[in-house]
């Protein structure tokens, strides 16, 4: 007696019937039109949890543009992946959801020989989405490079007031007191920064002509002493005494220090954005993050470069940083002999992704 192997009706009723109540993240689509967050799923969900109600859940990045109107700086709200939202329930749910909210529409469903069903990601694949989306939907505060943080030799372009659209070069005023910023237009008009704000310009090239070398920024203890305390901050048992001493210490010699070249800034930003992170300073961490990202893309050196990237990612968990950082130092890795400084680079990005999970 030979065997059928074709699917009985009552086996494919049975999957069919199982598919339905399989919880998952489905996929969503508003109709193109739809602009601004998802609408009423919160309401929605509120509602069932007062119900005592099937609950679910969903995700609906957005990302907030900042554009200048006049002379506020004004927060757009737009959804980040287009109208695609992620809903995790059953597709008997979806259906009933749909009898409240009937502008979330499934994808077409896929038919395959095991059967078809409706698009969806597996949690492991909707945790790595929610990373990436989290790097680009952050409501960050908007920073500009503080004057402070300037040297003696950067470039600026004036971008907002009565100098609009003219470049400048930053200058110590001889006799202006201490450390008053100065911009030289057209190599004779001094004006000092205080009357041109943060928002107002934009640092384009750095100055790479300083000659002082701050060996004390090598110092070994502190590299290895900060990279381990934030391996203690990501582990859950918290930083130690000893931690907490080493970023004060960091803090009291290098937080006002004046650096002269891009290589020695670099380095001088990786070591304070460590310290701001294990010490949970949000405001100077975001801050520095701020000036970093503005002059990333002025830095030539590519090991200074890496650095940066390196360390911001170890610091933020973004997923740019990671990629970023990924694209310059996994060629290092086919270099036979490479130098100390790119082999401890390696080994800290190498721990930075087991510690955060990548």
């Amino acid at each position: 007696m030979s065997m059928n192997k074709e699917k009985t009706p009552d086996v494919e009723l049975l999957a069919a019937l199982q598919n339905s109540r399989a919880v998952r993240w489905y996929v969503m689509v508003l109709p193109s039109c739809h602009r601004g967050r998802a609408k009423g799923l919160q309401k929605e969900l509120d509602r069932r949890l007062r119900c005592n109600e099937p609950a679910f859940e969903f995700f609906a990045p957005s990302y907030v543009e900042v554009k200048q109107k006049g002379k506020m700086l004004v927060n757009t709200e737009h959804p980040l992946l287009y109208n695609y939202v992620f809903i995790r329930s059953s597709e008997n749910e979806l259906y009933r959801m749909k009898q409240v909210l009937p502008w979330y529409n499934f994808l077409p469903r896929v038919r395959k020989k095991g059967g078809d069903y409706y698009p969806y990601l597996s949690d492991s694949a909707m945790e790595n989405l929610q990373w990436i989306a989290r790097s680009y939907s952050d409501v960050l505060p908007v920073y500009f490079p503080e004057p402070g943080r300037l040297m003696k030799g950067d470039r600026v372009r004036i971008t907002e007031g009565q100098f609009k659209g003219a470049e400048a070069t930053i200058v110590i005023q001889p006799g202006a007191g201490q450390k008053d910023i100065m911009v030289c237009l057209e190599n004779w008009m001094w004006i000092p920064l205080l009357h041109v704000r943060p928002g107002q310009y934009e640092v384009i090239a750095l100055n790479d002509k300083g000659k002082h070398i701050y060996t004390r920024l090598d110092n070994e203890r502190i590299q290895i002493g900060l990279h381990e305390a934030l391996g203690r901050y990501y582990s859950g048992n918290g930083i130690t005494e000893e931690d907490k001493k080493l970023a004060s210490e960091v803090l009291q010699q290098y937080g006002n220090l004046q650096m002269d070249s891009d290589v020695m800034r670099c380095k001088l930003y990786a070591l304070l954005l460590q310290v701001y992170t294990v010490s949970g300073a949000k405001e100077e961490c975001e801050k520095l993050i701020g000036t970093i990202r503005a002059l990333l893309p002025l830095v030539q050196a590519e090991q200074s470069r890496a650095l940066l990237l390196v360390v911001l990612y170890g610091c933020t968990n973004n997923s740019i940083w990671h990629a970023q950082s990924h694209a310059i130092i996994d060629l290092w890795r086919n270099d036979p002999a490479p130098k100390k400084s790119k082999l401890r680079l390696i080994k800290q990005l190498e721990d930075y992704d087991k510690w955060l999970g990548h």
